[in-house]
């Protein structure tokens, strides 16, 4: 397994959600805002799958050791904005 980084970057004029399953997670995300995640992924097969819900939403299903995946807002730890919405 080797580290693994992948980010998403909410270009929009609103808000868009993502989600990290299996947990599961999610986050929003403003405008410009950069969700970042890092975990070890396998080293033969994709690094994550990503379902689009529709344009302001995605599902992110990663593969390998995700017990420890970090995630990253803006280059600064998130966990704590998991389920933390400004907006309806």
């Amino acid at each position: 397994m080797a580290q693994t980084q992948q980010s998403f970057v909410n270009k929009k004029d609103g808000p868009i959600y993502i989600s990290v399953e299996i947990w599961p997670e999610c986050f929003e995300l403003e405008p410009g805002d950069k969700l970042t995640l890092i975990w070890d992924a396998p080293d033969k097969e994709d690094a994550a799958q990503v379902d689009f819900v529709n344009d302001r939403e995605l599902v992110v299903w990663p593969n390998g050791e995700i017990d420890d995946m970090q995630f990253l807002i803006n280059g600064e730890p998130a966990g704590d904005r998991s389920w933390v919405f400004k907006h309806k």
